[in-house]
């Protein structure tokens, strides 16, 4: 070894740890690799493997390689994690795991012929590579102690070396594939749009094979990009299958806010029943759950809403109420609800709540909430002289323009004032029985805009609420929050926004 190439070493290894540090946090900040880095010499590799090792990207293909992106592959991965090289296992906090499927089919882009079936080899090839790139990759883990607690990122990628087909047997690309009036523009013939492609286990193979990994302590499965297609494309049920075999679960993430046409509504009906199966099978060890979910809309706010529950029992609120139990965070964006899910109410308001308790339960957010119910029952709508604006002018025109599908403002719309009672009534009740509750949000964006917050401080606790519309609780909410209609504060017009300050919350004494 030349001399300098000796001296460079030695002054590598007299660096102090703390400067170290500070030089991979500031190359890490500029999109830097460290590997490099671990090469210098034994003192830089001990001290920033550790780094290097926390977020790691893995391909289930051993020969898919993005160019400018990181990653290595599943075989390289367990080279990496076995043997004497083990101790990385303690260093992983984050695997972003990329499944390679032969074929990426992207939402809403084809149309079928009347020999068209999805169960055709193209989604089986897919189907294939998903239910094996699970199996490899808990069988790797499936060794992990349970102290290497691992957070796991799930998501489909097409593979570079594709020689599959682009296209599903007996279909045509459709660029209008998502309109409400999609029509072939040389036979003039209505096109039959695609439903979307979610992968799925082949048969009952799981129950068989698929191991159980207790390392494994979050599990995110979200969507990229909308904008890009970049979806995870898996189905509900196959998320429920991989939930099932990771037995100490503590945080879940999970993004299904995909549109679906509203005239594929035994699409969205099976999507929503098995969201209800997955969250009855999630473990009682969970504490924090994320959840994104679809509009589940009509083709514009003035059409009737969509029954997503024809049986007319909600086994997602009813299992996620259940679930809820054992949490310390909940957080749902974009998801119908009945509004009195959290505490059951009878017709008239009054609580049926058993022995519904919630310990844990810091956090509780409801955003975007769309304005009807998973019955298809409207909560907030329009004016008839609003509702004949927006009706006013081309089929086209309200299709596409937000603004007169869905109107709004200060007398342009009226909200089911009694099913505003029973949210606010079910959520006083129910709010008694959380010790920890610190902050509540509930969020309608739509016409309406109706907000409503609970900020719990140690000295006093207030609940807010505010709406486009004008809105007055009436005294069954106020015996719901153990407060006196005459204490309500009136801070702005029109907008509605009220406070009133409450007792001790929750009371020491719950109904």
């Amino acid at each position: 070894m030349p001399r300098w190439s000796r001296r460079l070493s030695v002054m590598a290894a007299s660096l102090p740890l703390e400067l170290l540090f500070e030089i991979a946090t500031l190359l890490r900040t500029d999109g830097a690799s460290l590997i490099p880095c671990t090469h210098v010499c034994r003192y830089w590799q001990s001290a920033l493997e550790p780094l290097v090792y926390t977020n790691i990207a893995v391909y289930s293909d051993s020969y898919h390689k993005e160019e400018g992106r990181r990653g290595i592959s599943l075989t390289h991965f367990q080279k990496l994690t076995s043997g004497s090289r083990s101790i990385r296992r303690n260093w992983i906090r984050k695997l972003e795991y990329d499944i390679i499927v032969p074929c990426k089919l992207l939402d809403w882009t084809t149309s079928k012929s009347s020999d068209y079936s999805t169960n055709n080899q193209l989604r089986q090839a897919n189907d294939f590579a998903f239910q094996t790139a699970i199996f490899d990759l808990f069988q790797t883990l499936h060794s992990w102690n349970q102290r290497c607690r691992l957070s796991l990122h799930l998501g489909l990628r097409e593979s570079r070396h594709n020689r599959w087909p682009k296209m599903e047997p007996d279909a045509a690309h459709c660029p209008t594939a998502s309109a409400y009036r999609s029509f072939d523009r040389y036979t003039g013939t209505r096109n039959n749009p695609i439903p979307p492609y979610r992968a799925r286990f082949v048969n009952n193979m799981p129950e068989l094979y698929l191991v159980h990994v207790p390392c494994i302590d979050t599990l995110t499965v979200t969507n990229r990009s909308h904008d890009k297609n970049q979806l995870h494309q898996i189905w509900t049920g196959a998320i429920q299958t991989i939930i099932e075999h990771c037995p100490t679960l503590t945080e879940l993430e999970l993004d299904l806010n995909e549109w679906v046409r509203p005239d594929y509504l035994q699409y969205i009906q099976g999507r929503r029943a098995s969201l209800g199966s997955l969250l009855g099978s999630i473990p009682s060890s969970l504490r924090v759950f994320r959840y994104k979910g679809a509009e589940d809309g009509p083709w514009k706010h003035t059409m009737p809403a969509l029954n997503v529950v024809p049986s007319g029992i909600d086994s997602t609120a009813i299992n996620l109420r259940n679930l809820s139990n054992h949490l310390r965070e909940l957080k749902l964006n974009r998801t119908t609800l009945p509004f009195d899910f959290l505490c059951p109410l009878d017709g008239e308001g009054q609580p049926i709540i058993g022995s519904l308790y919630w310990p844990y339960l810091r956090t509780l957010e409801f955003e975007d909430v769309p304005p009807w119910l998973p019955s298809g029952k409207w909560t907030s709508t329009h004016t008839a002289t609003h509702r004949a604006r927006i009706e006013n002018g081309k089929w086209n025109d309200r299709m596409h323009d937000p603004e007169r599908r869905w109107g709004g403002g200060p007398g342009g719309s009226v909200i089911d004032e009694e099913q505003f009672h029973r949210l606010l009534i079910s959520m006083g009740y129910a709010t008694q029985r959380m010790p920890s509750l610190k902050r509540m949000e509930f969020h309608m964006e739509c016409y309406c805009r109706f907000y409503v917050y609970l900020q719990n401080n140690v000295s006093a606790s207030m609940l807010q609420w505010q709406s486009h519309v004008e809105y007055q609780p009436d005294t069954r909410v106020a015996k719901a929050w153990k407060f006196g209609l005459d204490d309500v504060k009136v801070h702005s017009t029109p907008y509605g926004r009220c406070s009133v300050i409450l007792p001790r919350w929750p009371p020491d004494e719950p109904i």
